[in-house]
């Protein structure tokens, strides 16, 4: 590079005219150490090692990160429900209804007692199909920049639930959102009580965990037959590989 005597502005070697300031070059000013590279400094050298070190680390760090996010992550597909689950998934929408859609009378006495409680255990397989089937999986969000693909549901011995949604982003590539929450029921209220969530394999700050959980309430928002469940639902428990809920009174 030649540098401008004038403004100091690094040129081009065969430039007559300096880049910064204008000034007409004149290489006869030029004195044969202009050409030559400044040695750094120790302190510059190790300045330089440390600018070197940070870059590298921040780069592999956003690369993990990247890796992280679209990571695959291991869950179960939205395949078709058994016949038993389909029965037992309408029938705990339809409990303790079904005489006042006939339009029959008050009953007196002991008929006009609320009917018992009545308990449905499904799957993990069984709860994803039907989630996905009452969701009516795969939807695109109102932007299509988002397609909500499959939501996968699986129940461990502790009592936790793992929700894992797949969306893809523009359609093509995929993202896994994953909330492990602990449901209990309480004055006919069900809460979810999220204990964990992350994006791919990536732990989401607690800051932020909100915005991952508000789209599976987004999403479950928009099915009629989880709602009817949900107004009546008395009882939740989990164990390893089932769920069993009980709507009515207990």
């Amino acid at each position: 590079m030649l540098k401008c005597p004038k403004c100091g502005t690094d040129n081009l070697l065969n430039a007559i005219f300096c880049r910064g300031c204008g000034e007409k070059l004149d290489l006869s000013e030029l004195r044969p150490e202009t050409f030559l590279e400044k040695k750094l400094t120790k302190s510059q050298k190790i300045m330089k090692v440390v600018n070197q070190v940070l870059s590298a680390v921040i780069a592999l760090l956003l690369i993990t990160l990247i890796v992280g996010l679209f990571f695959p992550v291991k869950h179960l597909t939205g395949n078709s429900p058994s016949e038993e689950a389909v029965k037992n998934f309408e029938e705990a929408q339809n409990f303790g209804v079904t005489a006042a859609r006939r339009g029959r009378r008050p009953a007196r006495d002991k008929d006009a007692e609320q009917p018992g409680g009545k308990s449905f255990t499904f799957s993990s397989q069984d709860a994803t199909a039907l989630l996905n089937k009452s969701l009516h999986l795969p939807v695109t969000g109102g932007d299509n920049k988002l397609t909500s693909e499959n939501l996968s549901v699986s129940f461990a011995g502790d009592g936790s639930a793992t929700l894992i949604l797949t969306c893809k982003l523009l359609g093509k590539v995929p993202m896994h959102s994953t909330v492990i929450v602990k449901p209990s029921v309480s004055n006919g209220a069900l809460a979810m009580n999220v204990q964990k969530t992350k994006v791919g394999f990536v732990p989401v700050p607690a800051q932020l965990s909100q915005k991952v959980t508000q789209k599976f309430i987004t999403l479950s928002s928009g099915s009629t037959a989880l709602d009817k469940i949900k107004s009546k639902l008395s009882a939740v428990a989990i164990s390893a590989g089932s769920l069993t809920i009980t709507v009515g009174n207990k």
